[in-house]
């Protein structure tokens, strides 16, 4: 692609071996150029190309070998750790705090929904067995449990 650099700089494009053309006063990059991998150290002919075309690719940073946390020492994948796993893993806490607290009959915000749902339940089924008992949101389930269901299960 084009450079900013004069038709003047052209000697030291061909001295790194790196096909240009001249266009509209400007040297032109005629093909894709890999001038650098990962790992490779930086020559001083490089860095004067990459300083000329502006290219900063240099980062900085650490590198993590090891995590040391409460005397435990952890691989550093410990820290790779998706919104998904946290999701997952916070569901499955959530679910075994509500089991817990509807085993010990002890309401949480995480049995609440469990306990009115069994609640629930319970008046469906009664009001299912009893002809004199209803109430709106059962007589659906009432409906659909056969007249003879109950004559026709005491004989199994």
């Amino acid at each position: 692609g084009p450079t900013d650099s004069g038709p003047e700089k052209t000697a030291f494009f061909q001295t790194l071996q790196i096909a240009t053309k001249i266009v509209k006063g400007r040297i032109e990059i005629t093909s894709p150029v890999d001038l650098l991998f990962k790992g490779d150290k930086v020559g001083a002919s490089e860095a004067q190309l990459l300083a000329m075309l502006d290219i900063r690719p240099f980062t900085y940073g650490l590198v993590v070998e090891m995590v040391y946390d409460n005397g435990s020492i952890y691989s550093p994948e410990v820290l790779d750790i998706t919104d998904d796993v946290l999701e997952a893993k916070f569901g499955l806490a959530l679910s075994n705090v509500a089991s817990l607290s509807l085993g010990a009959n002890y309401p949480t915000v995480a049995s609440v929904p469990h306990s009115v749902c069994n609640a629930f339940k319970t008046l469906v089924s009664i009001a299912v067995e009893c002809d004199s008992y209803s109430f709106e949101k059962a007589d659906a389930y009432k409906a659909l449990v056969p007249k003879d269901a109950p004559a026709a299960a005491a004989e199994e």
